[in-house]
């Protein structure tokens, strides 16, 4: 149960690393820590792979000041890791104000002893509507 634990704990850390490696546009970090096949699925619908995930944060097409994760969960199956949370997001997406509360789930997979994010789909956290 502790190696779960400390595995649990050090995927959580890779994560929160990899969100601020956005809002740095640090696109490097995102190369290496994304697998060639990786697939993600913006709160818009937007489906990118990891070629046109990482040109939209070096064009400022996905331009995101803030990622910051409000609560998160890591479970452990074997060399898979899958961290479901919520997040506050800042950010401006094709020129448009895209902030708020977002719920994401990010799949992480180990190979040759290194973690690479293969999927993360986010989705907005919205209120419940007022009755009319």
């Amino acid at each position: 149960m502790e190696q779960t634990s400390a595995t649990e704990e050090a995927i959580k850390a890779l994560n929160r690393q990899w969100m601020r490696a956005y809002a740095a546009r640090d696109t490097a970090f995102l190369d290496r820590y994304m697998s060639d096949d990786y697939v993600g699925t913006f709160p818009d619908g937007t489906v990118h792979d990891k070629r046109s995930e990482i040109a939209a944060v070096e064009s400022g097409a996905v331009a995101i000041t803030a990622m910051d994760p409000l609560e998160m969960t890591a479970r452990i199956y074997g060399d898979a890791a899958v961290l479901t949370g919520t997040s506050r997001i800042q950010a401006r997406v094709g020129g448009e104000d895209v902030g708020g509360e977002f719920r994401f789930t990010d799949v992480w997979i180990r190979s040759d002893g290194d973690w690479r994010a293969v999927a993360s789909q986010v989705t907005r956290i919205v209120s419940a509507l007022s009755e009319p």
